[in-house]
């Protein structure tokens, strides 16, 4: 919880020490500037590399699924065997 009795007192103190009230509002401002330049650096940035992962997942999906065509066979037999080990699974853990 917020103590404003404290908040109060520490602002008193602040202003008895004969703090520039104007400075601390620049400083403010230019914190507030600072950290609003930063979230959009970040935000771009996430953006981009969320663009790139994007692709290599579409490409890699799109290679395994060329894969699974060219090896039709095999890419049958290792689904029924997956299907085999996740059954025994399931049936061994409810048992």
């Amino acid at each position: 919880m917020i103590d404003l009795a404290r908040a109060e007192r520490k602002a008193a103190r602040l202003v008895k020490s004969h703090l520039d009230v104007d400075d601390l509002y620049e400083q403010l401002d230019s914190m507030r500037d600072y950290v609003h330049q930063l979230s959009a650096s970040v935000g771009k940035s996430a953006g981009r590399e969320y663009g790139r992962a994007r692709d290599f997942a579409s490409e890699t999906a799109h290679e395994a699924e060329e894969a699974m065509k060219e090896h039709l066979a095999a890419s049958l037999l290792l689904a029924v065997g997956l299907g085999i080990v996740v059954g025994y699974f399931i049936r061994r853990g409810t048992e």
